[in-house]
């Protein structure tokens, strides 16, 4: 049996000068300075305390589970989580501090911004025209006042988002800070994207935000969301995203990852798609010392469709694990998987992906997944693509491939008049390309290939 948890050190500008850097067991007291300072409702208030009980009774997940054979927590600080609780508000964009400063997309491309530091909504701003149509993109604890029984409605109601999932989804119910809410009434489309910051600085912090999307039917909504830290000790990441796509909806997630050196996380992502709906789901990673990743689609009506593509580029010690879940569960639905991995140094990738076809499902289901990693110097990846068919009338495939530079096409390239690393640059471009090239905004895309590209002259 597990023991009651770890400390929780809360500092928040809301205690008092003697309080504020007293630390808290995983208990009571610290899930009420959590709901007292953001004056939640009973229900979530319920929901942290049932969260609590269970993570009290539950073990860290281990090798012997198939899902984590081949990622070990021992590097995890498991032991003390740090909540960074402050209040932090800036006149505008352009104030942001040095230590939170990333590259936001120009103010004039997006129709709403929304970026929290340590936790705390610090900046949030939306086209008035989209909000007059009630779209929404707000601090998660602000909008349990103006959105309560919607949230209610829809929290926590996936699969894998459940807090019995693991201990990791139980400790961030029970203690989730920091939140993206976005939501989309019925028929009404947000022309721009929606982007969302999540930041912690020098200071660090134990991640625990939740995002939750909603699109009501016949809505249209892309959210870019990206993650940075500063991290000056190790740091733990617990992470839960939610997207529902109703009838006829179409959601594009640009989810990314930039993770400092020192912070290990584990994220939980899933998205319920129903009739006639549409997701295009692109994520992209390159930060962290250690990642866990479960991001799930369920199909669960006839006509709802999934793309899900994505990247990494690991350098150095960094580790990445995937576990993908395509779920067809109604007939002529249809889901496409595309994953490419690039590894330099001594990193390691997994990937373990899965396509899932319920009896249900039977007639005109198609789903699709492939994995393929690059390697560069002594890098390493596991690639374990899976299909479980229990229907008939369906096509699927799966497929996953390892390998190095071709020698041939670097040849190529050096007889043109490219340097070798050059030349080498070039190809590993060429290779993520298919997933970059459907991130919206040139500026997203612009922006993350001269990352990749730096990536090859850091140490």
């Amino acid at each position: 049996m597990a023991s009651n948890g770890p400390e929780v050190k809360v500092e928040t500008s809301t205690l008092s000068t003697a309080d504020a850097y007293r630390e808290f067991p995983v208990g009571p007291e610290a899930l009420a300075v959590l709901s007292d300072l953001y004056d939640e409702p009973d229900w979530m208030r319920q929901a942290r305390r049932r969260a609590l009980e269970l993570y009290q009774t539950m073990d860290w997940p281990g090798q012997r589970e198939e899902a984590w054979r081949r990622t070990r927590l021992r590097g995890y600080p498991l032991d003390t989580p740090r909540l960074l609780m402050s209040e932090r508000e800036i006149d505008g964009i352009y104030d942001i501090p040095p230590c939170w400063d990333y590259k936001l997309a120009p103010a004039e491309q997006v129709s709403g911004v929304l970026i929290h530091c340590d936790g705390a909504r610090t900046y949030a701003t939306m086209r008035r025209d989209d909000a007059r149509k009630g779209v929404v993109l707000e601090g998660l604890h602000y909008a349990l006042q103006t959105h309560g029984d919607l949230i209610q409605r829809y929290w926590m109601r996936g699969v894998t988002t459940r807090p019995d999932f693991n201990r990791f989804t139980a400790l961030h119910t029970a203690l989730w800070h920091g939140g993206t809410f976005v939501y989309v009434p019925a028929g009404v489309q947000v022309a721009r994207p929606l982007q969302s910051l999540v930041a912690y600085d020098d200071l660090g912090g134990t991640g625990l935000h939740h995002t939750l999307l909603i699109a009501e039917r016949g809505s249209r909504v892309t959210l870019i969301q990206d993650r940075v830290s500063l991290d000056r000790q190790d740091e733990l990441n617990t992470e839960v995203v939610e997207i529902y796509a109703e009838p006829g909806a179409w959601v594009r997630y640009v989810s990314l990852q930039h993770w400092g050196e020192r912070r290990a996380s584990v994220t939980v992502q899933e998205a319920q798609v129903a009739e006639a709906a549409n997701l295009v789901w692109v994520t992209g990673s390159m930060g962290g010392r250690s990642t866990k990743d479960f991001i799930r689609s369920n199909l669960l009506e006839r006509g709802a469709r999934s793309v899900m593509a994505g990247f990494s580029f690991m350098r150095g010690t960094q580790h990445l694990d995937q576990s993908t879940y395509q779920y067809h569960g109604a007939p002529e639905t249809y889901s496409d998987l595309l994953y490419r991995n690039v590894l330099r140094d001594r990193a390691r990738t997994v990937f373990y992906g899965m396509i899932r076809v319920e009896p249900s499902a039977n007639g005109g289901t198609q789903g699709y997944q492939a994995n393929h990693n690059l390697l560069l110097d002594g890098a390493h990846a596991h690639a374990i693509p899976g299909l479980e068919i229990l229907a008939d009338d369906v096509r699927c495939s799966h497929g996953a491939t390892i390998s190095r530079i071709d020698p041939e096409q670097q040849f190529y390239l050096q007889a043109r008049g490219l340097p070798a690393e050059e030349a080498e640059r070039l190809i590993v471009q060429g290779f993520i390309r298919p997933v970059v090239e459907r991130m919206p905004l040139a500026y997203v895309r612009q922006r993350l290939e001269e990352e990749v590209m730096a990536r090859f002259l850091e140490p």
